[in-house]
């Protein structure tokens, strides 16, 4: 008895000390704008959420800055996060701390989540060191930095799981209720998460007491899951028809035998991303062991099912698993169940084997940080067209910009427009000005004895930061 407590209170404090260390490091730079690895995704994100609060707080009409002349309602993922973001910009004004704390609080919650689950599945002291594994995976914890929905889909459908197996042990309604509505959440912001569907009919099937009527309550799940997902990107599609900007699978979805064939998927998916991002290669020992063990006691089948469904879901979204690693954060969880499994036993054996979980667990952190740390950006330039912006484009004015990523030069600008790649389509710029572009931001000036652009806009430019600004000739848009 005294032992059991002891490793119980053992668990519990390792468990809220992961919590508490993760929370520190994360106030790193917190106040940070959008900068280093995918930026530009921030950009989008950020964008909404100040659009929300400057323009418009209706939900179903969030809006984008690329938007040419109209309004820049957009068909996009269930905008959550963004509104989220919003409301409490209304409270406190727009510091990208306020967005950057509801991811991290959402990461926080995530791992309380995935504590209680793996609890259940596994044991009290796994599922403290699983909950290490996971905060300390190179891809939940970046990601639970970024201004980004994709930590509140993993946290919400983590919470969708424990409820689920709520249900199945106690038939309570409520419980499979809590799960559908916080899968519903999730599945809005990335549909990636409904591969939970396959463990979940795993962990359904193993209930034998009463394992024909869980069916059919799994089935009824899939339906009153899938069925609000379809209505609401069936309606980001008719938005995308009408003009707007959409983010969600794109284009190439059906096309993901022409990626999967590719070596570069097989690379990053089985060759590097694992053991780099998923885990982290400090962990990877603990995880080979922790593998070894539940299948050979036929234990933890939940996450190894899991980590199957999240294989199959990345084979299908081919063209953007491979490109775009937060497309894969539906997959660190199972991981970390198992790396955690790994590292309980390799702690209850004496000599090496436990000095060498000690040895993991404490260079877990460190490792990720290092991981990770090139990913984050300067933000000096941010900084310097902040600064500049507003005493030379009025706030309504609409703007062309030049570049492959419009997302971040419109935020940093704040203001809405058109984008261009080069600034050699004159009949393209022209016809923009006659929409009511009134500014062309450059990063590098336009040659002066362009008789072009000498048309359109005033020849001296006016800086903004790193960029140049032209202004459009009053005669020019008419």
């Amino acid at each position: 008895m005294i032992n059991f407590v002891k490793e119980e209170s053992s668990a519990r404090l390792l468990f809220y000390s992961a919590l508490v260390l993760f929370f520190v490091l994360h106030l790193y730079r917190l106040n940070a704008p959008p900068n280093g690895y995918h930026q530009w995704r921030e950009s989008d994100t950020a964008a909404i959420a100040m659009n929300y609060y400057q323009e418009d707080m209706t939900f179903l009409q969030p809006r984008v800055n690329q938007r040419g002349a109209g309004s820049g309602v957009t068909g996009s993922e269930l905008p959550i996060y963004n509104y989220s973001v919003a409301l409490v910009y209304q409270l406190v004004g727009p510091h990208h701390a306020v967005a950057r704390l509801l991811t991290l609080l959402a990461a926080c919650l995530g791992l309380w989540f995935f504590y209680r689950l793996t609890r259940r599945v596994l044991s009290q002291t796994a599922a403290s060191l699983s909950v290490w594994a996971l905060a300390f995976s190179p891809l939940f914890f970046f990601y639970s930095y970024k201004i980004m929905p994709d930590i509140w889909m993993l946290s919400l459908g983590l919470g969708s799981v424990l409820f689920y197996l709520r249900f199945l042990d106690d038939k309570k309604l409520r419980h499979w209720l809590l799960s559908v509505l916080l899968l519903v959440l999730a599945a809005g912001i990335k549909p990636l998460i409904l591969s939970i569907y396959l463990p979940f009919l795993y962990v359904t099937w193993r209930n034998r007491s009463s394992r024909r009527n869980h069916l059919w309550w799994w089935a009824a799940y899939v339906a009153a899951t899938l069925l609000p997902v379809l209505g609401w990107f069936w309606r980001a599609r008719q938005l995308k028809a009408e003009g707007g900007h959409v983010f969600y699978l794109g284009e190439a979805l059906l096309d993901f035998t022409d990626y999967f064939l590719q070596p570069q998927f097989f690379k990053k998916l089985f060759l590097q991303w694992p053991w780099e991002l998923w885990i982290g290669w400090i962990l990877v020992p603990a995880f080979v062991w922790g593998l070894y063990r539940a299948a050979r006691a036929r234990i933890g089948g939940l996450f190894m099912v899991w980590i199957i469904a999240a294989f199959i879901v990345f084979i299908l979204t081919a063209s953007h698993a491979c490109t775009h690693d937060y497309y894969t954060l539906i997959i660190p969880a199972p991981l970390a169940g198992l790396t955690g499994y790994g590292l309980s036993l390799l702690l209850r054996e004496s000599g090496w084997r436990r000095l060498t979980a000690i040895v993991l667990i404490a260079l877990a952190p460190i490792s990720t940080v290092a991981r990770i740390y090139h990913r984050f950006g300067p933000t000096d330039e941010y900084h310097a067209i902040r600064r500049n912006v507003d005493r030379v484009i009025p706030r309504q004015a609409r703007v062309i910009v030049q570049g492959k990523t419009p997302p971040i030069r419109l935020y940093q600008l704040n203001r809405h427009g058109w984008r261009i790649e080069t600034i050699g389509g004159y009949d393209n710029i022209a016809s923009m000005v006659r929409q009511g572009a009134e500014f062309l931001i450059l990063d590098q000036p336009f040659d002066p004895n362009s008789d072009s652009l000498r048309l359109i806009f005033e020849p001296s430019a006016v800086r903004l930061g790193p960029l140049y600004c032209y202004r459009v000739l009053p005669e020019a848009g008419t």
